[in-house]
């Protein structure tokens, strides 16, 4: 990790790919798609800002939810938009409300499992998903 002249902290292609938990190839890649843009030391070597590490988690983010990287471009390329119109504002408040009711009937039918039909159930489920699933609980509760 460095600094650049502004004092921002900056970081080697290897040092962000840890840091995200993805390859050297990986960054490369989406370096390449445009997904990240890096700076260039006067050695003409790519440095990548907290930035480039914030949208790189993002990125790994939606891929975990299987979204496509067309997808994430546009996505991240409206990440913030300067005004949301009422329409999807409306088609947001919809689809949380529709989530909502989903996941209070998936509680209600876990609180009912007795706790060995519980542990089994945690076992398959994939560790982001039960951390999910117990944040949900912790909510509601």
């Amino acid at each position: 990790m460095g600094r650049d002249l502004d004092g921002a902290e900056t970081y080697r292609i290897s040092e962000l790919a840890e840091l995200a938990g993805v390859t050297k190839r990986t960054v490369d890649y989406y370096t390449n798609l445009g997904l990240l843009k890096p700076g260039r030391s006067c050695s003409n070597y790519r440095y990548y800002d907290t930035l480039a590490l914030n949208r790189l988690k993002f990125i790994v983010a939606c891929k975990k939810q299987r979204l496509a990287l067309s997808d994430i471009k546009d996505r991240l390329e409206n990440q913030f938009p300067s005004s949301a119109l009422p329409d999807d504002i409306g088609n947001l408040a919809s689809e949380i409300d529709h989530m909502n009711q989903n996941i209070s009937g998936i509680l209600h039918r876990f609180e009912k499992l007795e706790p060995e039909e519980r542990a089994q159930l945690k076992k398959k489920l994939a560790p982001e998903k039960l951390a999910v699933l117990q944040s949900f609980m912790l909510l509601l509760s």
